[in-house]
């Protein structure tokens, strides 16, 4: 999915346009672009949901958790939550990877219903990693 326009509220293409520096297992820098093909589905997912949000198109799961509100929603994060719990317990990846899918997938339909964009998300993560360390 190409955006017809900014995608972010900063005006860029995406969410996902800033630079980060991260330290690999052996400890060196490694620079990680965040419009990174990874993240790349994070915003494709966040635009599909509030394209969803916006026309409620008949027989779409997305429009089903949004005309149910945000008690379904809430429901739903909480029952995903709970299965990428046991997932990881029985220390089954292949569960694990399937149900945090879903656990990301209904964080972000809860995040539209509340009118908190992803961006703000990545912002707090960004400030959480450049203050100070007490390690």
């Amino acid at each position: 999915m190409n955006p017809q326009g900014p995608a972010c509220h900063t005006g860029e293409t995406t969410c996902f346009y800033r630079t980060l520096a991260a330290a690999d297992q052996e400890g060196l820098e490694a620079t990680i672009s965040e419009a990174d093909s990874r993240f790349t589905v994070l915003a494709e997912l966040e635009s599909l949901i509030a394209q969803r949000y916006i026309e409620r198109p008949e027989g779409a799961y997305t429009t089903y958790l949004f005309e149910k509100g945000i008690d379904k929603i809430l429901k739903k994060v909480g029952e995903e939550t709970a299965e990428s719990i046991i997932a990881a317990k029985n220390q089954d990846n292949d569960e694990l990877r399937y149900e945090v899918s879903d656990l990301i997938y209904h964080l972000l339909v809860l995040l539209r219903e509340r009118n908190l964009p992803l961006d703000d998300i990545m912002t707090e993560l960004e400030r959480r990693h450049e203050r100070p360390r007490r390690d």
